[in-house]
């Protein structure tokens, strides 16, 4: 029988604007485990008025800004990875939460919001940068060697780079 009221929902609001801005505050000093930490609080929070609140239009007023604190953690979570060098666990850390945005907003049917979704194309473009600053395996320098190899024509180059391709995949 227990029911948040809007005046309920209201501070609580408040109260995770609050941490909002602390979070805000925190990522740009680099305290990426402070952002997690005030990230997961504010989804309990989150979570807790969806499934008090007296109405779905007082739980969207929080549940909104849903999108926002997913990035802020996937970004948070993703900056520890790549101080660490580990662009793989970045990049799956990027790619799950662009997942987790995208089914927040099918379960919510506002596909609408997906498709104009700042947090989505943020993430997005950090993925794309975060691909282009990794350092590129044994096999894609092999398999970029090989593709640069036949576009100068330079046959014999190219049966070794393929070669050495043949010796990556027996290795294996």
């Amino acid at each position: 029988g227990f029911e948040l009221k809007a005046e309920d929902c209201a501070r609580l609001q408040q109260e995770a604007i609050q941490y909002h801005h602390r979070y805000i505050c925190l990522f740009q000093l680099e305290d990426y485990e402070g952002v997690i930490r005030d990230a997961e609080r504010n989804l309990e929070v989150f979570d807790f008025v969806e499934h008090f609140a007296e109405s779905d239009g007082l739980a969207w007023s929080l549940q909104q800004f849903r999108p926002q604190l997913l990035m802020m953690q996937i970004r948070a979570r993703g900056a520890l990875a790549l101080k660490r060098d580990n662009f793989a666990a970045t990049i799956r850390l990027i790619e799950e939460g662009l997942e987790e945005i995208r089914e927040f907003y099918r379960e919510q049917s506002r596909i609408d919001l997906m498709e104009q979704s700042g947090e989505i194309h943020s993430l997005e473009a950090w993925l794309d940068d975060i691909n282009g600053q990794r350092p590129l395996s044994e096999r894609e320098k092999l398999e970029h060697a090989l593709t640069d190899a036949v576009e100068r024509e330079d046959y014999e180059k190219a049966a070794k780079v393929r070669d050495a391709l043949r010796n990556l995949n027996t290795q294996r």
